[in-house]
């Protein structure tokens, strides 16, 4: 007789498949089945009882077998240069200093992937978004970037390892989405990474924003989004495989879920992006959380945030998704800044949105009961307000962050029942001038070699924080030339915040490997605009890659 056996591959990637043991598991998690269905055959063997005296006997008792699954090549999504809706990409003519088209806008990826410890680059490349787009491509495509390999001969010694170095393609100027990829190496996925780097001094975009790139999901949650007058929200939905992608979408605002027409249905062909304009599903909503599912191909999802009070530009951001609803979240890198400027600007009229706030989503029925906690470099910083509140079902519910002082935070959430979270924050010089903002999502925890890809042209801090017990973050450098640095440790307490500005590593690092150890440690970078010069976006830190598994096979008749 046969067998079929079915196993959910539901495993996330990320820190939890490198921490073993010692790695704790997020609990409550909202984000429904798997990202795929493994189906293996298998035979069983009828044990034969006999009529005589074997009808009490107990059957005997059988290992479940487990088969192993390599890892397959690493695939992330970079967005594309945000763009005004409608826009094709050429400015009109006209005076530029009034033109809502930037002049100056740049829009550049970098991209990095880590040598096995023999010092074996894999397979790697930058590519433009395509049906098929090949993992190597040859030099007359436009806009690819083909990894260039490091120094065979640059070392670090510590966990990194002693002979890897790693390939760079840095500053690769992008109008479309792209994708990275690279190849496995020995059925262990590569620890690569990428990210897109946006500036503009002038035009209705102006700011900055960065964003790691994204590996595709089915199920993902965005939260930070706004359809008031004035704000601009527009979903961009990117299909990286090649089977197609129906994707559903669910909206949430402050007052509950938000009901549309065409929420259902948005095919994305594959190795195509569309865009979805959301004022025209959910419109006049102050705050706005975006659930997006994808039947069929997995997609990357990310909303183009941009404000306009006026004539004057309130800044622009990639709205990234926040790790899946859970019991717990934590948000790292809250960047505030000096209180009595960030007083003056949403003193405005007009600019109430200028301030900090954390932004909790219940998508559930039940309403939550939230245990708020901030944590700052001297430990935890208590809320004016205390730090329990309820947030209302289905809804995204706001608490103010304004009366905290200056510097760099860890907000850490506790809930009875799943909610998924971020922070918006903002940025401005003076009262009149053009403001900027950014939204720190809730990070994964992190496990071993993240590959942090620094944000390009600008000033970059790592922020991390260990919302609990104390621990260790290994910080090892990446040069421009694929050359890797002496690694760094660095120390937190328990309930602290600790901020690495990237300057330290020397003006050719492109990128970071981070490892932790001990306590949860939470990470994300932070980029700003130097100068007296509004500018700031945050992303949190790429969930590390996984290696070999090994999956349960259950056998049964």
């Amino acid at each position: 007789m046969s067998a079929a056996a079915t196993q959910g591959a539901a495993g996330k990637q990320g820190a939890a498949g490198n921490q073993g043991a010692a790695g704790k598991q997020r609990r409550g998690n909202w984000r429904p089945g798997a990202a795929g269905v493994l189906l293996l055959g298998a035979t069983a063997a009828l044990v034969g009882v006999s009529a005589a005296g074997g009808s009490g006997a107990a059957p005997p008792s059988v290992p479940i077998p487990r088969a192993e699954v390599p890892a397959g090549t690493h695939t992330a999504v970079c967005p594309g240069p945000p763009r005004l809706p409608g826009d094709s990409g050429d400015s009109p003519g006209g005076d530029p200093l009034i033109s809502p088209v930037s002049s100056t806008a740049k829009t550049l990826a970098t991209a990095i992937v880590l040598s096995d410890r023999g010092g074996t680059l894999p397979a790697a490349a930058l590519v433009p978004l395509g049906p098929g787009s090949p993992l190597s491509v040859s030099s007359e495509r436009s806009g690819t970037a083909v990894l260039g390999s490091g120094n065979p001969s640059g070392s670090s010694s510590g966990d990194v390892g002693t002979d890897r170095t790693a390939a760079v393609a840095r500053g690769s100027a992008v109008d479309a989405p792209s994708l990275f990829r690279s190849d496995p190496m020995g059925g262990n996925a590569p620890v690569a990474g990428a990210t897109l780097t946006y500036t503009a001094d002038d035009g209705d975009l102006r700011g900055l924003a960065a964003s790691s790139c994204q590996a595709p999901s089915n199920d993902m949650v965005l939260l930070g989004g706004a359809t008031e007058v004035g704000d601009s929200s527009v979903l961009v939905l990117t299909n990286p495989t090649d089977i197609p992608a129906a994707v559903d979408l669910e909206f949430f605002g402050a007052d509950g879920p938000v009901e549309a027409a065409g929420t259902g249905g948005h095919l994305v062909p594959p190795g195509e992006s569309r865009e979805v304009v959301l004022a025209g599903l959910a419109g006049s909503q102050e705050h706005l959380a975006v659930r997006v599912r994808s039947d069929g191909g997995r997609v990357s999802a990310v909303i183009q945030q941009s404000v306009l009070r006026g004539l004057t530009p309130g800044g622009i951001e990639l709205l990234a998704p926040s790790a899946p609803a859970a019991l717990e979240q934590v948000i790292p890198g809250v960047v505030l800044q000096n209180a009595d400027t960030a007083r003056t600007i949403r003193g405005q009229e007009g600019y109430a949105a200028a301030s900090p706030a954390l932004q909790v989503l219940v998508p559930g029925s039940t309403d939550a009961v939230l245990d708020i906690r901030i944590f700052g470099a001297d430990g935890e910083v208590p809320l004016p307000e205390g730090g329990t509140t309820t947030a209302a079902a289905g809804s995204v519910s706001t608490v103010a962050l304004e009366d905290l002082a200056e510097g760099t935070y860890t907000v850490s959430i506790a809930a009875d029942v799943p909610v998924a979270a971020a922070v918006r924050v903002s940025r401005g010089v003076t009262a009149g001038a053009p403001v900027d903002f950014g939204s720190a999502p809730a990070a994964e925890r992190l496990g071993s070699e993240h590959a942090v890809v620094l944000a390009d042209g600008v000033d970059v801090q790592l922020v991390f924080g260990a919302p609990e017990d104390g621990a260790e973050v290994s910080l090892t450098p990446v040069g421009a030339d694929g050359v890797l640095g002496d690694p760094r440790v660095v120390g937190l307490a328990g309930t602290t915040s600790v901020t690495v500005p990237a300057s330290s590593f020397g003006p050719d690092a492109v990128a970071v490997i981070v490892g932790a150890t001990g306590g949860s440690v939470f990470g994300a970078q932070v980029a700003t605009l130097g100068g007296n010069t509004a500018g700031v976006s945050v992303s949190a830190i790429p969930e590390a890659p996984n290696g070999k598994k090994s999956i349960p096979v259950e056998l049964r008749y």
